[in-house]
């Protein structure tokens, strides 16, 4: 196994046991959200020695961390998926709790997060976190289009399709962040070729790959330009 493999390995196996931690975490602060036990003083607040007045806190430390270690896998659909990930725990954390009889839909109870956000009901809250998890999963799925479209993911897992190292040169404006530019690369053969394409502005100083055919690679229609992403956690 090469040192990428391993590391890729390495990291997806972080990844998968953060989630886990993640997905437990969540769900616990709102499965025992009507149980925990709070000691008030009128000096210092409220507390508790119980781990579910600490779970949301706990799950955000989680939910950052997974976020900055599954950004290699998931590009710009990792927060709205983190997000997403987190108010999908906390629903299920809910509907278990009612499954067992802790807790009904008229349930009125406290949900701490960084400080007490209210009593509600467990309506109330599933509407909230119902909410929060459409938000997150529309991010993630905008962050996903984006991702797709600036490392030409799609096009380069297709047979057919090859990459060479490459670099842009010009710059001709159109719409938004978007603009032509020539990228040079050279081909399976060492032929050079200078093809216009549009991408984004963030191709510009900065190293991309070409994605063309072989057969045709001079073929602006069968070229686009990859983006790959600048990894800040490296695992090999």
């Amino acid at each position: 196994m090469s040192r990428k493999t391993y590391g890729a390995v390495l990291r997806g196996l972080v990844c998968a046991l953060l989630a886990w931690l993640v997905w437990l975490v969540w769900h616990l602060s709102t499965y025992d959200a009507a149980s925990a036990g709070w000691s008030c003083y009128d000096d210092v607040g409220c507390g508790s020695d119980q781990l579910v007045a600490l779970a949301p806190e706990i799950g955000i430390g989680a939910a950052v961390l997974l976020g900055f270690v599954a950004a290699r896998f998931l590009h710009r659909a990792t927060v709205g998926a983190v997000i997403a990930l987190s108010a999908l725990a906390a629903v299920a954390g809910w509907y278990d709790a009612m499954a067992d009889g802790r807790v009904s839909y008229d349930t009125v109870t406290d949900f701490m997060l960084l400080a007490p956000v209210g009593r509600y009901s467990v309506t109330a809250w599933l509407v909230f976190s119902w909410s929060v998890a459409a938000v997150g999963g529309l991010v993630a799925v905008w962050g996903a289009v984006v991702s797709l479209r600036r490392t030409a993911a799609l096009r380069r897992v297709r047979t057919g399709f090859v990459t060479a190292e490459a670099h842009v040169e010009g710059w001709r404006p159109l719409r938004g962040r978007r603009g032509e530019v020539t990228v040079v690369f050279h081909d399976q053969q060492g032929t050079r070729h200078a093809v216009p394409v549009v991408v984004d502005r963030v191709a510009l100083d900065r190293p991309v790959l070409a994605v063309y055919d072989p057969e045709r690679p001079a073929d602006p229609e069968r070229t686009r330009v990859a983006v790959p992403r600048q990894g800040l956690l490296r695992f090999s």
